[in-house]
């Protein structure tokens, strides 16, 4: 099929390219534009209206507590265009005040009443000058860090690049304190140059927290919210960025559908929110809500692509997770499963900086305890075994072989038949990632520019995954009031895969019962296909399909935008409009060759497809701070925002092509089919929330949203959705002043109703399907019953927290939840007189409850050495609390008063050890064994895929220059279903397919007294091969080495040499150690939230090693 670029994509390149041209520019214009400089003109004026008169002609904004601005100290300084430090300078000299200047924030607080100077920087007779650089735990370089000589006011600040220098007359130690680190104290020790690593603070209040439609402080917060920061996202290597999310935070669920490359991703967080409505979270960038998941029209059941492995992880600057209803109510009907809110990083003030960050890696499976494929001489043991037991004698079995095989000397190698298809599919893939990144800028244009190229090679030949992408990030102050930014990204990625799950194409599934008796090329050098006349899987050979006979091709194109003008007409009124969009284009290619495999019959298969979505967002808020006396602080935003999401798919397919070298629809000559749809559904919201504040130390929050969406029914079109928080910051009051220890002590409730409205396009709609023929007409039936009053599903959440920080070194949240999803969408039985079965309406209770845990400490913090440690856990209990009737799901039972992912299966008794037959438990008083299955009956066993508890542990040690940090995920109290065993791993269902090692070391043979598996039949054993029994649930409890990296950041005296800012050298490991529970467990523990394991790709260790620049 022929793609056209539409106009609309090439007007967006082009902007895009325009707006490269003058992000690029500014990269060298730093020095041309000169830096801000102040007016300023007031007579014996209060500190407070200072501070408002600075605000209000310029772009910097003052943060202080109240006994700042108590004083009847009185202010006047006249200037013309000089620097932000001269006029503080000259403005506090009588004052006992002391500020710091971070970007356009400017800091003010009370120097000690011991104090005797008036300033950071002053003046002295210099004996000795010291040098140094101040950066993170990561090695990121930390501007504007206060740097004081212990004892004095004495001091300066660290540069852009953060390098300080100051003068020292007298003193033994140096401190060094910044906005959300932990202040440290360095002795001086005669040297010259001391470079520092500051350590975050996580109990600090001033910490910036990105919310639902805009920032707040870490003090101010009534919701739960945990914030993953970029450097636990850069350079990892992974497809997609919710990987980097196992782990990092607590309640939050990140499981790979299928560990391939550029598979699919599912989140939730606090739980499973509907029974058949998505239970996704909301993922907005940048302010714009946008699609995630798979959009594909064939992919393995929405496993194998993702579209948001559209993003770069290298260009996130953090990720806010809004858990609670004060965090979330405010995005109303799309809440309810929480919101993940993306931001992309931006320019700074400062001179250009460019980083070029390079990995190199190599993939291979990451759990090593996966089932294994027999060799030829077991496979033809249990081949004659099987017969033998099914009554035939030696002599008859030995017969039946002879007459099967009829390739039993390899062509290529003129040797015994005796393939490893495991083997033969599988290899040491490698991984490439090339990120090139500028920022800076002035105080009038700020920039962030970045290109990068990812790729993975599957561990599996002939798939993976690569991308190109690129970023340009640019905000420009027009004027005091007016700025104006755009954000907007291309990607281009490609995913090559395969069937999974059950089909007969799937490798995993060839490789374990394809015989190894079955060589992989035939006599003319081709890949094998003749064993279709005698082997009972359609001549399938993964090495072929793999190797380029087969292709399975997904192309996804996205560029997203979000322009924004904001706009301050007066004192503390920010008025902002958004118009945002994103545009996705995904095609799909698939092609099965005529000779052997799926295509055999059909002369060869061709499948194409084009799908867009199409999502347009408008956002317009105010919002307005003001205050009431020296202590009642208020902050109330409102908005309005509608958004347009269209839809479009068309596709088709083909047969019999001539030959394998034309691939192309075109090329096929029979069975065409072509199908096309196309949809669309809108939304248009109002919003409001209002902060409150008394005194730092009590804050009362609430949000109301009013939602319309087509996607409901007539006369249920509208919701309303809202929460109410509050906190209490007790270590603020006065009487914890005086306990030393305590670094932060806070308490905080919330309640509020959110709602989910991911259920489809259509679902209250009567539809119609057309196309079938009546008497050689076409007609249209109908296909959907409408149901006018369907409406939201609604879910009430309440949560309780208490932060706390103790001894400078410890911080940590414990929280308790309740999530109540209520007006669940069901398919209700009707009367069979309507023509349907069901109907689609709101009936169906569900609730998720839960403790969270999450502590931090820094055991050992000084000069030259540190060492942290982290963990986070949730307790999670869910429980269907109300059900029109309960029903059977595959392995599950969704019931009244039980988790929604109960197994429900035959209860397996083990193999009995005198004469080899399969057994089971009849009932659920398992005082009963039967070796006929047809007495036994399903029941649940208290066993679910939901775990008891799950979570991350990490530790990070620093000496010096060098660093070691390792990050852990684990799970506890989940099962996992093989839901394709009893065909791969049958006591001989499948004649005469192979199996797998599992089978052939744990068979019972006689005189077995431990074996796990029945006798070995051909054709199965009565009832052994039944799919829904507990001999193929394993616990999936694991611990797994999420990972571990080992870096060295070379220091100042190489750097300079190389004329680099910094350089840092990094070996890292990716999923390299996975322990579990349940040693027999042959299945990747990681699987998908409801843990059926289909057969899907085992998650990709990769060892890598990295280097990262700056200039």
């Amino acid at each position: 099929m022929k793609n056209i670029i539409p106009v609309g994509i090439l007007t967006i390149m082009r902007i895009f390219l325009l707006f490269i041209g003058i992000g690029l520019t500014s990269v060298y214009a730093n020095s041309v534009f000169a830096q801000n400089k102040i007016q300023v003109d007031v007579n014996n004026i209060s500190v407070e209206a200072f501070f408002e008169k600075i605000q209000n002609t310029s772009d910097y904004v003052f943060f202080y507590k109240d006994n700042v601005i108590k004083t009847d100290k009185k202010i006047s300084v006249k200037l013309k265009d000089a620097p932000m430090k001269i006029v503080l300078d000259k403005a506090f000299s009588n004052t006992d005040l002391t500020y710091k200047i971070i970007g356009n924030q400017v800091i003010v607080k009370k120097m000690p009443p011991s104090s005797p100077k008036t300033s950071l920087e002053f003046d002295a007779v210099v004996q000795t000058t010291i040098t140094g650089n101040v950066t993170d735990a990561t090695g990121q370089p930390l501007p504007g860090v206060n740097v004081l000589i212990k004892g004095t006011t004495v001091g300066t600040q660290s540069d852009f690049d953060g390098n300080y220098a100051i003068d020292v007359t007298d003193g033994t130690a140096l401190v060094f304190s910044y906005i959300g680190m932990l202040t440290k104290e360095v002795a001086i020790d005669n040297r010259s140059v001391v470079n520092v690593i500051l350590q975050e603070d996580v109990a600090s209040l001033d910490e910036v927290v990105v919310v639902a439609y805009g920032t707040s402080t870490k003090e101010s917060i009534t919701g739960s919210v945990g914030v993953v920061r970029s450097e636990e996202l850069e350079q990892v290597p992974v497809s997609t960025f919710e990987q980097t999310l196992r782990g990092s935070t607590a309640g939050l669920q990140a499981s790979a559908v299928d560990g391939a490359p550029g598979g699919n991703t599912q989140v939730r967080i606090r739980g499973i929110g509907s029974i058949s409505a998505s239970s996704e979270p909301l993922y907005v960038i940048d302010g714009i809500p946008v699609q995630n998941g798979s959009i594909g029209t064939i992919d393995n059941g929405g496993s194998s692509t993702n579209v948001m492995a559209s993003i770069n992880p290298n260009d996130i600057a953090s990720i806010s997770v809004l858990k609670d209803a004060a965090s979330t109510a405010i995005y109303g009907s799309r809440g309810a499963n929480g919101v993940i809110l993306i931001t992309t990083k931006s320019g700074s003030s400062g001179k250009a900086k460019i980083t070029l960050k390079t990995l190199t890696g190599f993939n291979s499976q990451a759990y090593n305890n996966i089932l294994k494929p027999l060799n030829a001489a077991e496979y033809t043991e249990l081949f004659l075994e099987g017969y033998v037991n099914l009554g035939d004698t030696p002599e008859e079995a030995q017969e039946r072989f002879d007459a099967t095989f009829q390739q039993l000397i390899d062509p290529s190698t003129g040797e015994p038949t005796d393939t490893n298809w495991l083997d033969a599919i599988t290899r040491t893939g490698i991984t490439q990632s090339y990120d090139l990144s500028a920022s800076g800028g002035t105080e009038n244009l700020k920039y962030f520019f970045s290109g990068a190229y990812y790729d993975q090679e599957n561990y599996i030949i002939g798939s993976g995954f690569n991308r190109l992408s690129a970023r340009s990030n640019i905000e420009f102050k027009a004027t005091d009031y007016l700025t104006v930014s755009n954000n907007i990204s291309v990607s281009n990625s490609t995913t090559n895969t395969f069937f999974d799950g059950g089909s007969f194409n799937n490798p995993f599934k060839n490789s374990l019962e394809l015989s190894p008796l079955i060589p992989i090329y035939d006599e003319e050098g081709r890949f094998n296909g003749e064993h279709a006349d005698y082997f009972p899987l359609g001549g399938a050979n993964p090495v072929g399909s793999l190797s380029g006979d087969d292709l399975w091709e997904n192309k996804q194109f996205r560029v997203i935008d979000n322009f924004a003008v904001s706009i301050k007409p007066v004192k503390n009124l920010t008025l902002r409009s958004q118009l945002n969009f994103d545009l996705l284009t995904l095609t799909e290619s698939q092609y099965q060759n005529p000779r052997y495999g799926g295509g055999r019959n059909s002369g060869g298969i061709g499948y194409e497809a084009n799908t867009s979505l199409r999502t347009f967002v408008g956002t317009q808020t105010a919002d307005y701070n003001f205050n009431l006396g020296n202590n009642h602080n208020f902050n109330v935003l409102g908005g309005f925002e509608a958004q347009e999401t269209v839809s479009e798919s068309s596709s088709a397919s083909g047969t019999q092509f001539p030959n394998q070298s034309l691939r192309t629809l075109n090329s096929a000559s029979a069975e065409f089919a072509i199908s096309g749809s196309k949809s669309e559904y809108t939304f248009v919201s109002a919003f409001s929330r209002a902060n409150y504040n008394y005194d730092g130390k009590y804050f009362l929050s609430a949000s109301l949203r009013r939602d319309g969406s087509s996607r409901f029914g007539a006369d249920n079109r509208w919701g309303t959705f809202y929460s109410f928080g509050g906190s209490w910051v007790a270590s603020n009051e006065a009487f914890l002043e005086d306990v030393s220890f305590l670094n932060l002590l806070k308490v905080r409730s919330s309640w509020g109703v959110t709602g989910n409205a991911a259920i489809g396009d259509f679902p209250s709609q009567g539809l119609y399907v057309y196309g079938q023929d009546y008497d050689g007409n076409p007609g249209g039936s109908p296909s959907q019953i409408a149901n006018p009053d369907l409406t939201w599903e609604s879910q009430q959440n309440f949560n309780v927290g208490v932060d706390f920080g103790l001894f400078s070194k410890i911080s940590g949240t414990v929280e308790y939840f309740e999530r109540t999803s209520s007006d669940l969408i069901l398919n209700v039985p009707i009367t069979l007189t309507s023509g349907f079965s069901s109907l689609t309406q709101n009936f169906g209770e569900m609730k998720n409850t839960g403790f969270e845990i999450s502590m931090n400490a820094d055991i050992i913090s000084n000069d030259d050495f540190n060492w942290n440690v982290g963990f986070n856990t949730t307790f999670l209990k869910n429980e269907i609390t109300e059900l029109t009737d309960d029903f059977t799901d595959g392995a599950y039972r969704r019931q009244e008063g039980e988790d929604f992912q109960s197994f429900y299966l035959y209860s397996w008794a083990g193999v009995n050890q005198e004469n080899g037959d399969p057994q089971w438990y009849t009932d659920a008083s398992k005082t009963t064994i039967t070796n006929d299955i047809s007495e036994a009956e399903r029941f649940l066993d208290d066993k679910s895929a939901t775990p008891e508890f799950f979570g991350g542990f990490n530790t990070m040690v620093s000496y010096k220059d060098f660093s070691l940090s390792a990050n852990f995920i684990y799970s506890y109290g989940n099962y996992i279903f093989d839901s394709r065993a009893r065909g791969t791993l049958g006591d001989g269902r499948l004649t005469p397919r192979s199996t797998a090692d599992f089978i052939y070391d744990n068979r019972w043979q006689p005189g077995s007294t431990d074996a796990l598996v029945p006798q070995f039949v051909w054709g199965g054993r009565n009832g052994s091969n039944e799919a829904n029994q507990t001999r193929w649930l394993y616990d999936g409890s694991y611990i797994r080495l999420r990972d571990l990296t080992v870096a060295y950041n070379f220091n100042e005296d190489i750097t300079s040499l190389l004329g680099l800012n910094s350089m840092r050298l990094y070996a890292r490991g990716t999923n390299i150690l996975t322990f579990v529970k349940e040693d027999i467990l042959y299945i990747d523990p990681e699987q998908g939230i409801d843990g059926s394991y289909t057969g899907q790709t085992p998650a990709v260790k990769t060892i890598s090693i990295g280097l990262d620049i700056q200039l």
